[in-house]
């Protein structure tokens, strides 16, 4: 799928551990799935997504997407929620018979973005708090992706979620000034670095859409969406003082 020279998704590797980068790439597969089966990409009846939520209470061998992540998220004492909870909003998506704009299916959007929002947070060794202002960074990026992407637009419009340009672009700023209330909230660092430049390059991106330039990414952008990120990061109150007495 073409994203008109969006980065490509290992561009954000960076924001999970090393030795974590498999498993989330396994998890990410299976919200692949199911979301090919949300969007009826892949056949789909009536009783589809009983059987996956059957499946994810079955016990699978490793060999298998399923059965890995089972073992995984049992080994790191993960809930099983995790796998569970993107079923309710892909299945709500295969079954949806109204046109609604994307805005007003946001919910169900963050519904299937906030378990990865929690992951990744639970493999930073990150607080509750981070949870919602990170995924509503996902969930920005996301909106972005979509902006410029006619397949993926065409893919939600089939699936009667309206995606028009006009209308995405007007969140843009909105979902930023959401978005960077992550930094407030982030404990450790070097990680809230990572997630400051992920902001400042979120805020070169809203740039250049809003002057129809091109989204060819070159090293001043780099350079910009990290001092944006910095400056924001060293401005921004942190808000997870008094956390460890919880």
């Amino acid at each position: 799928m073409e994203f008109a020279n969006l980065p490509h998704w290992t561009f954000y590797a960076r924001l999970i551990p090393a030795e974590d980068r498999h498993f989330v790439l396994s998890y990410l597969r299976w919200l692949k799935l199911l979301a090919l089966r949300g969007t009826h990409l892949k056949p789909v009846h009536a009783k589809t997504f009983n059987y996956l939520y059957r499946a994810v209470s079955r016990k699978w061998g490793g060999q298998t997407l399923l059965g890995y992540l089972q073992q995984e998220f049992i080994a790191r004492n993960l809930s099983l929620s995790l796998l569970l909870e993107p079923l309710d909003g892909f299945e709500w998506l295969s079954k949806n018979r109204y046109t609604l704009s994307f805005a007003k299916a946001s919910p169900i959007a963050l519904q299937i973005i906030s378990p990865l929002a929690r992951l990744v947070a639970i493999l930073n060794n990150q607080r509750p708090p981070f949870y919602q202002p990170f995924a509503s960074l996902l969930f920005a990026y996301a909106i972005m992706y979509i902006l410029n992407s006619p397949e993926l637009q065409r893919i939600l419009a089939q699936s009667l979620l309206q995606t028009k340009p006009a209308a995405l672009k007007k969140q843009l700023p909105l979902l930023l000034s959401e978005a960077k209330q992550v930094l407030s909230v982030i404990t450790g660092f070097r990680f809230k670095l990572q997630i400051a430049f992920y902001v400042g390059f979120y805020h070169r991106l809203i740039q250049k859409n809003a002057n129809h330039t091109e989204n060819n990414i070159n090293f001043l952008d780099s350079v910009n969406a990290f001092l944006y990120g910095l400056w924001y990061m060293l401005t921004v109150r942190d808000n997870t003082r008094g956390l460890n007495k919880l």
